[in-house]
């Protein structure tokens, strides 16, 4: 089942709970070793180690957890993440994908790509396909509760909230996506120059708040009077789950790119070799405790599709914003 399908089948699941822990460098929770490196002299840590994939496991549609190493669907070579270089048809290909065993929360998210040339059946002539999925939770699934940063060619930027995950595009009507986003630090904070408070600007609003929201997306409580809530404000958009459709496109097909994730409490911005090209705001997962009620979506594990077209990452980090 690919995304676009399984979105439209509507599937829910159930999420279980986790407790997030704070520190200088990315906020991350460990289920199990081994820890992060040491953040390099420009606060960067790599998610690769360049020999194998400890602090990862992976996961397929029909066979499950640790299959695709096997198989060698996916690995280590030259020190970069090689995926899809098997040969082709000796084991079927399924789509899947490769996960860390930590979770995130409050970070830039950089990775470099290129294609390979290999493709397999049964897309031998569609587009070549892939993704950066952050804030995975759950079960693990294909597709999981999560958000992705689409790679796929002309598409790279997209989003697919996926597994109930839901939220609202920002406003782009100038074609202006992440006007005000510092790429250091992401959205200004109140005392900041260009902050606008809740709900303002085209850089998408204010952070997660504390309160649940129901199936209508409705706040548990009353928010504060705003630049949205005014007599004749354009009410807010309602939070919904699907595909955000990038503004413009700068992808080199047939050389390396670097995709850039500002993940920020519960708002992203994807950026394309250096223009940000789609921003989402209010993202929210379907709160594990009370079905039919909705939680922001804050933190999570960081995967890699395993899709049916080879391609090489040289490089998959984070950095605490």
């Amino acid at each position: 089942m690919n995304r676009r399908e399984f979105i439209k089948a509507g599937t829910t699941l159930a999420m279980a709970p986790a407790i997030l822990t704070r520190a200088q460098s990315p906020q991350v929770i460990d289920p199990a070793p081994p820890r992060l490196p040491a953040a390099g002299a420009d606060g960067w840590v790599s998610l690769l180690n360049g020999r194998d994939l400890s602090g990862w496991y992976t996961m397929l549609q029909r066979s499950g957890k640790g299959v695709a190493e096997e198989q060698r669907m996916i690995l280590m070579e030259e020190e970069m993440l090689h995926i899809m270089g098997n040969e082709e048809g000796k084991f079927p290909a399924e789509g899947g994908y490769l996960a860390t065993n930590q979770e995130f929360a409050n970070v830039r998210i950089r990775v470099e790509y290129k294609w390979g040339v290999k493709r397999h059946a049964p897309r031998y002539t569609p587009k070549r396909d892939n993704g950066l999925l952050y804030g995975l939770v759950g079960p693990d699934r294909v597709w999981p509760s999560c958000v992705e940063c689409q790679i796929e060619e002309g598409d790279v930027g997209d989003f697919f909230l996926l597994g109930g995950v839901r939220g609202v595009q920002s406003n782009h009507n100038a074609g202006l996506f992440g006007e005000g986003i510092n790429p250091l630090t992401g959205w200004p904070q109140p005392g900041d120059p260009g902050f606008r408070g809740a709900g303002a600007g085209r850089a998408g609003g204010a952070p997660a708040a504390a309160a649940a929201t129901g199936a209508g997306g409705a706040q548990g409580a009353a928010a504060a009077p705003g630049p949205g809530t005014g007599r004749g404000a354009v009410p807010p958009a309602e939070p919904t789950s699907g595909r955000f459709i990038k503004d413009g496109n700068f992808e080199l097909l047939d050389q390396w790119n670097t995709v850039e994730v500002i993940w920020q409490g519960d708002r992203a911005a994807h950026i394309v070799n250096g223009r940000t090209v789609n921003v989402a705001t209010r993202l929210q997962q379907p709160d594990p405790q009370n079905p039919g009620q909705f939680i922001p979506l804050t933190r999570g594990k960081i995967a890699i599709e395993i899709e049916y077209a080879e391609i090489w990452f040289r490089r998959i980090e984070v950095k605490a914003i």
